[in-house]
């Protein structure tokens, strides 16, 4: 039960929030240089409020996920265990990440965020990058982590797929729930 909760956390993490991240980049250039501007707005209407729900949904699963886990502990010494970590001393490191998923998708609620390319782009990239990311950066390029080699294991053209890769399925999701929501609209104009 834990692990298919957790599957899908991830694919609204990855799948809807991250890559809204890069959504974001595409759509304010594809804007700039498009003659629907009105229906562009719209799609990206749907977007945001595909990723304000998904933040919604990703931090109840968050919770449920944590009170299996703890119902599921049958030791009183893990319970005990399994309470501290999670209110103990370096508890932030649990309840950080999350919570700025959460956090982040719902500032997408407020129209001067989504409307300004500024305040949009910050976010977008705060997207992208992840507490887990930062530290293994972090420790990568310190000066006692001596490599064999600098390279990630994937080269640009891997990178770049799965990237576009990320935004086509973002976009196909979008896109269908945006075309259900119009026949939605329409056959109760009806």
């Amino acid at each position: 039960m834990v692990e298919t909760l957790h599957f899908i956390s991830e694919i609204l993490r990855v799948d809807i929030i991250i890559a809204f991240g890069f959504y974001t980049i595409v759509f304010f250039l594809v804007r700039y240089f498009s003659k629907h501007k009105e229906f562009l707005n719209n799609f990206d209407r749907t977007a945001i409020n595909l990723v304000i729900f998904s933040g919604i949904v990703f931090g109840v699963l968050w919770f449920i996920r944590l009170f299996i886990s703890y119902v599921e502990i049958e030791s009183e010494m893990d319970k005990i265990a399994f309470t501290q970590r999670l209110t103990g001393k370096y508890s932030f490191g649990i309840w950080l990440q999350p919570l700025f998923w959460v956090f982040l998708s719902q500032l997408l609620w407020y129209k001067k965020i989504t409307n300004n390319l500024f305040y949009r782009l910050l976010l977008s990239l705060m997207f992208l990058v992840s507490f887990e990311r930062m530290v293994v950066i972090a420790t990568s390029l310190h000066r006692d982590y001596l490599p064999s080699s600098w390279s990630s294991g994937l080269n640009f053209g891997q990178v770049l797929a799965g990237t576009t890769g990320k935004v086509v399925v973002f976009i196909l999701i979008v896109g269908i729930i945006h075309l259900l929501l119009s026949w939605v609209k329409n056959e109760l104009k009806k």
